[in-house]
């Protein structure tokens, strides 16, 4: 029998786990544009963009209106702020409703939990 200096077989090591994805949504026409994940909702405005970070965020807002989806937040200090993006086809807005509802419903528990 030889020894074999106390090595045995090599340690069995389970796969990295990818950290958890955020669900994130984004919504743009040609003037407007929103983006919303785990950093927060992101507003781009004919170039002028404002970015809330979730702490600032005291709830999410989002309506159809034919072809305009409007999604607003309102912020920790009350005020309201609002992003509305055109689908120009109701397809298109079918399509956002469906990805943003799941992802809006995420953010809104979320909000909800913390206080």
């Amino acid at each position: 029998m030889t020894d074999q200096g106390g090595f045995g077989p090599p340690p069995s090591y389970a796969p990295a786990q990818p950290a958890p994805m955020s669900p994130e949504f984004v919504a743009f026409d040609k003037s407007n544009a929103l983006v919303i994940d785990g950093a927060g909702i992101s507003f781009d405005l004919g170039g002028q963009v404002a970015d809330f970070p979730w702490e600032q965020v005291a709830q999410l807002h989002y309506t159809a209106q034919g072809t305009l989806l409007r999604v607003g937040i309102t912020h920790s200090a009350g005020w309201f702020h609002e992003c509305v993006v055109n689908a120009k086809k109701q397809q298109k807005m079918i399509q956002w409703l469906t990805e943003l509802g799941p992802v809006a419903a995420y953010y809104q528990a979320q909000l909800a939990s913390r206080g």
